[in-house]
């Protein structure tokens, strides 16, 4: 597994991950991720958030180990097995499913002991591990942490390869794009939905999490629709599918369909899973004259906030992508350029002509939301037509709750290169004890261990050395006008009528999986 692929619902290309930094580069090809034990991180914690010995304290903090399941799934799964709401644990960062991860976990002491989660955890969870338990003050949040520690096996690489990769990786850094698990798994694109969220579309939200958006609209892969979703699409029974969901690894979808269910149980029918298609009953009501508009609504909001927020960020985060493929494929990755954003005693601002000659690692690109500015040059422009696009402005990326109360989506400042820290490597010679299950690569293992900072991807820093190369071909997305149904997909239409359309220049023109057409 080189996490290069969504199982065949997208590529990297798909998600704007395509430049690199050193193209000269002879990869050292092998194998990432050959099993859980082959990546391992362990999450830095801030220094100014240690423990404290009071136990008048309102939070109780713990270390969890978990190995198959990604950090939402591992505190639903937590939650449940407490009888508690997941709203009650915090944390700092997702971390993967396919490794064996370790993170700080925050629970409100009210809520359970430390005993009783020692127990649920040694009885019904053996997945995870749990220790080092203490108060604290605070509740953890995302993007409370210093980094993340990473621990990784490549194997089957070419040793000849490997020096000039390493000291290329330690000197020159790479493109610190926004990895692939960021956008979705089990036939989901979480930036499609976070764009549906955005553009208020509740019916299309609820279709896409549930499956039922049409085949023009997102590719499912090779297999069928997985068995709660086909009958879903038969029977529109929120119940029926329910029971057809697997125990883990779909907890999003398991919320909206409970949601679903209370409402179907409350108007006596079945919802159909698209305006116009009601059955049953006819159209859900809830005290009166109903739609399935208002229901998709109702029920994709009740979804927590967390969940939704990782939605919309997933979109920006595709554009960051792609804007960070356009920056360093017209201007290159040697220095910066006029109307290029750098940091600056711990703010950002434009390069202007009067500066002296910039680090590239000083270059920043936003993630839009509030607060943030563009470039001013032509990244920038095509960071705004692209919004425009979607129908979206970059600091009115507005979010809707639940009772009619709105939030932004908060920007921020993303370095474009980056470099791993606290960097070590070592070859080991592949030997018989490796799991059974593995069938042995040739050549040797390579083992790192380093830093990177908050949001930084392990996966994109072995990309940039793992990867084969093709030729450095021009690649730049542009926009044309164009009008007619045969241009636009049809599930693409909004109420809004828009006008732009997206494509990309490339060597190999495919159709890609996002909904705008990719040339």
């Amino acid at each position: 597994m080189d996490c290069g692929s969504l199982r065949g619902i997208a590529d990297e290309v798909d998600c704007g991950i395509s430049a690199f930094i050193n193209w000269e580069l002879t990869p050292i090809g092998g194998s990432l991720k050959s099993c859980p034990e082959d990546f391992v991180v362990e999450e830095l914690p801030l220094e100014d958030f240690e423990e404290e010995a009071s136990d008048a304290l309102p939070f109780l903090r713990f270390r969890l180990t978990k190995r198959g399941l990604d950090t939402l799934e591992a505190v639903d799964a937590l939650a449940n097995a407490c009888h508690l709401s997941a709203q009650k644990f915090g944390f700092a960062g997702i971390k993967d499913s396919f490794a064996i991860t370790t993170q700080e976990i925050t629970v409100e002491a009210s809520a359970i002991s430390e005993a009783a989660l020692r127990n649920v955890v040694k009885e019904h969870l053996p997945y995870m591990e749990v220790n080092h338990f203490r108060r604290c003050p605070k509740r953890l949040v995302p993007g409370q942490l210093k980094g993340n520690r990473f621990i990784l096996r490549v194997r089957g690489v070419s040793p000849s390869a490997v020096p000039a990769a390493m000291e290329s990786l330690q000197s020159r850094g790479f493109i610190n794009y926004v990895g692939m698990q960021r956008f979705g798994k089990g036939g989901l694109r979480s930036d499609q939905l976070g764009l549906a969220y955005l553009q208020k579309n509740y019916e299309r939200c609820v279709d896409l999490l549930l499956r039922q958006a049409g085949d023009d609209t997102v590719s499912l892969g090779p297999g069928r629709l997985p068995k709660w979703a086909e009958v879903f699409r038969r029977t529109h029974s929120a119940d029926a599918a329910l029971r057809r969901l697997p125990v883990e690894g779909v907890w999003a979808e398991r919320r909206l369909l409970q949601s679903l269910k209370r409402r179907q149980e409350l108007d006596g029918g079945t919802a159909g899973g698209t305006a116009g298609r009601m059955v049953g009953h006819g159209a859900p009501k809830k005290g009166g004259e109903g739609s399935w508009l208002e229901v998709a609504k109702e029920a994709f909001l009740a979804l927590p906030r967390s969940i939704r927020a990782l939605y919309a960020h997933s979109y920006v985060d595709r554009l960051w992508n792609l804007a960070a493929t356009e920056r360093i494929t017209r201007y290159g990755a040697e220095h910066l350029t006029e109307g290029d954003l750098m940091s600056s005693e711990g703010n950002f601002r434009l390069l202007t002509p009067t500066d002296a000659v910039a680090d590239i690692f000083q270059l920043l690109l936003p993630r839009p939301g509030s607060g943030m500015q563009l470039p001013a040059n032509t990244v920038g422009h095509f960071m705004q037509s692209y919004l425009q696009y979607d129908s979206l402005q970059s600091e009115e990326l507005n979010l809707e709750q639940p009772g009619g109360t709105w939030w932004q989506l908060t920007g921020c400042m993303r370095p474009v290169v980056v470099r791993p820290q606290q960097f070590t490597w070592h070859l080991e010679v592949n030997t018989d004890e490796q799991p059974a299950t593995l069938i042995r690569a040739p050549g040797s293992n390579l083992i790192l261990d380093f830093h990177l900072g908050p949001g930084q991807y392990a996966t994109m820093a072995m990309r940039e050395v793992m990867r084969a190369r093709s030729a450095p071909t021009p690649r730049h997305i542009v926009f044309s006008s164009s009008s007619g149904d045969d241009v636009e997909p049809r599930a693409e239409r909004t109420a809004k009528r828009r006008t732009l359309e997206k494509t990309v220049e490339r060597a190999k023109p495919r159709r890609g999986t996002h909904e705008h057409r990719f040339h």
